[in-house]
């Protein structure tokens, strides 16, 4: 990586590697996984190679050259504070500079969180580089628009929690919109926090349970967000979190999620079963309040609840099912398609 203080390549890679592969996680996304390895699987356009330092330098000196230099002067022995000063820069320059991909500018670059080695971003999230930061920088735009929309309250005055945050790739897009110390992230992987943790992510970050019956903090948020969790839990599970996120909501506040549009059970083996189930129209079927789940198989590494019961696997939820389901505790607000990555629909809800 361009950023000579970014994760120890193999060695990190292994350690993260070797508790992901025993915990839920790897079950959760190898399906995904393969279907990307399918011939005829979306491909995104190729980014310009990032193994050299200073490969985006080019494009930030030439177009933002003496914008960036100030901040970078300002940046200079700065702390967090210093993040307030990425505010008003476009979203996609600010992605990009969260990238580390150049070498100019060592100020911003010191102050910046580090970004795990390759391997480590795409053992998680299957995607590395600059390609993950537009997929990662279209949600957060998405984000910051309906929190503006629906929440009558800016970013800088709220406290935020990243449900399920893994090494931070959303979470460090909204240090620069909130205050030092109001950013929180969990997860319940503890080497992916600790990953999280390494690259200096300016947020607070606590591990959480995968079964929660609370977040692990005693503060209460004006926005939570939870991208790629909800697509994966079984009903008890998620019942189990969206309790735990509405304790720690405070009334009004915004809940911000991702679920799997229905052309997933089709793209999904492990969900093709709960296609068939429907009958020879399907599209009517999922237009009534419908949860289908695929468990992963049981084995070492799969959760089981106390019951016995699998609960991580592949999930669908229909829209009719949250709007009838989710309901008092939240209201949904709005339904929106990444065109980034499409099965991932994100959901905005408040906190009756």
């Amino acid at each position: 990586m361009a950023n000579g203080r970014s994760l120890a390549g193999a060695d990190d890679a292994s350690t993260v590697r070797a508790e992901y592969e025993s915990s839920l996680s790897w079950r959760v996304t190898r399906p995904l996984r393969a279907l990307r390895r399918r011939p005829g699987a979306q491909r995104q356009p190729a980014a310009p190679a990032t193994a050299d330092a200073g490969t985006y330098d080019s494009w930030l000196e030439h177009f933002h050259g003496e914008r960036l230099r100030a901040i970078d002067a300002a940046c200079a022995g700065g702390g967090p504070e210093c993040f307030a000063l990425f505010r008003d820069l476009d979203a996609d320059l600010w992605a990009l500079l969260l990238t580390q991909e150049y070498a100019c500018y060592p100020n911003i670059r010191a102050l910046l969180p580090d970004v795990p080695e390759p391997a480590v971003q795409e053992l998680w999230v299957g995607s590395s580089g600059v390609r993950l930061a537009a997929q990662s920088k279209d949600f957060y735009v998405k984000l910051r628009e309906r929190f503006a929309a629906h929440s009558g309250r800016g970013l800088s005055d709220s406290r935020v929690l990243d449900f399920g945050c893994g090494w931070g790739r959303l979470t460090r897009l909204l240090a620069r919109d909130v205050e030092p110390g109001k950013l929180h992230g969990c997860d319940p992987v503890q080497g992916i926090l600790d990953a999280c943790r390494e690259c200096r992510v300016p947020a607070e970050l606590a591990r959480s349970e995968f079964l929660p019956d609370r977040v692990p903090f005693d503060e209460q948020f004006d926005l939570a967000f939870s991208f790629s969790v909800f697509t994966h839990l079984s009903e008890a599970a998620h019942e189990h979190s969206l309790r735990a996120l509405h304790a720690a909501l405070r009334p009004g506040a915004i809940l911000v999620v991702t679920v799997r549009p229905p052309d997933f059970l089709a793209h999904c083996d492990a969900l093709h079963p709960a296609l068939a189930s429907l009958g020879p129209d399907p599209q009517a079927r999922l237009r009534d309040p419908r949860y289908l789940f695929a468990p992963h198989p049981a084995g070492p590494g799969n959760l089981l609840h106390d019951g016995g019961e699998l609960t991580y696997g592949d999930t669908v939820i229909t829209l009719p099912y949250v709007e009838q389901r989710w309901a008092p505790e939240f209201e949904l607000l709005a339904a929106d398609v990444l065109l980034s990555d499409l099965y991932q629909v994100m959901l905005t809800l408040r906190r009756a």
